[in-house]
């Protein structure tokens, strides 16, 4: 019985620069990028004393929709994604007693919407412990406009 042929090894010439770019791209294949991307800035439209609206980060007072605001804010955290900060809530729902009295209150911002090189924030969830007479009119959710 015959026996398989061996492979035969022929020799190859590879210039020296060809072999330095193959180390370099394999080299450079798994390691982390030395730049970070810029982060792109958010905010959160806020109509707060503004009929137009403006762009605005950390509002210490921020309009929800037509029916809560948000007072005293502060922020615990601010983007990329989401922010959360705490506060007191009104809004007409609960008129007249939190007029005086606002509800302590957690917002939350989120869906950040990119416009014109800005990131907008456009959804928001409140948590309140309000009383069982509110709660049905409540407006603890929803979507915040963006320019």
């Amino acid at each position: 019985m015959r026996q398989p042929a061996l492979p035969m090894r022929v020799p190859v010439r590879v210039p020296v620069r060809v072999c330095a770019t193959v180390v370099m791209l394999v080299a450079g294949c798994g390691s982390a990028p030395t730049e970070t991307a810029a982060e792109t800035p958010v905010y959160v439209l806020n109509f707060r004393d503004s009929e137009r609206g403006r762009a605005d980060q950390r509002p210490a007072n921020l309009v929800l929709s037509e029916f809560s605001t948000m007072s005293e804010v502060t922020w615990r955290t601010w983007g990329p994604t989401r922010a959360t900060g705490a506060g007191k809530l009104s809004g007409t729902w609960c008129l007249p007693e939190c007029a005086d009295a606002p509800y302590d209150a957690t917002v939350t911002l989120s869906s950040v919407t990119p416009v014109k090189g800005k990131g907008y924030f456009g959804r928001y969830t409140v948590t309140a412990d309000l009383p069982v007479r509110h709660r049905p009119e409540a407006d603890l959710s929803g979507a915040l406009p963006t320019p």
